[in-house]
């Protein structure tokens, strides 16, 4: 029992010593310390703009976006399709509503329910799309430039955009918060502790 004890305080401190932040950044198309453009792709309706990517993890979690201008109070999500811009649709994201009072311009980050599986060098593509306008009907905006993103390309609508355009974005995978394997191991510990004096 002493054996286990200590194997768990060793999980626990190791856990607390080295745990780092929630996620782990795979394709992006853009170094993120890089001033983002003012330029700006507007939409409004169907169809989306896509933006393929190859990743070299195995999994994702989440891709982030940079919003520009985009009107608050708009719902966005992204799906995630296969083998073509409207290809068949892996997963699709929660849905974020643009924050504040005054139009939006930052990060957007799109989290999937769980992490859904993909194969390592293949293409996949990402689609942002409007789940609710705005409430006055203006449009939403997301940052496009000429970011020479080798692994994929932009795609509006359907149609590939010149090779040097891409979106702004990052995609990767979300790794447990570790404080929450730090509690989880804690409870353990108090668990076999208390079982050990009874």
């Amino acid at each position: 029992m002493k054996r286990k004890l200590a194997i768990l305080g060793v999980l626990l401190a190791t856990h607390l010593a080295f745990g780092q932040g929630t996620f782990v950044y795979d394709q992006q198309s853009s170094d993120p310390s890089r001033p983002v453009t003012e330029d700006k792709l507007l939409f409004y309706q169907a169809p989306w703009p896509v933006q393929s990517f190859t990743p070299s993890l195995t999994g994702i979690g989440f891709i982030q976006l940079w919003g520009m201008d985009a009107a608050y109070g708009t719902q966005l999500a992204v799906n995630l399709r296969a083998n073509s811009p409207d290809g068949a649709v892996l997963g699709t994201t929660s849905t974020v509503i643009l924050p504040g009072r005054t139009n939006y311009t930052g990060p957007l980050t799109f989290l999937f329910s769980s992490e859904i599986p993909l194969e390592s060098g293949n293409l996949y593509y990402m689609e942002p799309f409007i789940v609710k306008p705005a409430s006055f009907g203006v449009s939403c905006g997301i940052n496009a430039w000429i970011y020479w993103y080798t692994g994929g390309r932009l795609y509006i609508p359907g149609d590939p955009v010149s090779s040097e355009y891409d979106l702004w974005f990052r995609e990767g995978i979300v790794v447990p918060e570790p404080q929450t394997m730090a509690l989880v191991l804690l409870g353990a510990s108090c668990f076999m502790w208390r079982h050990r004096r009874c």
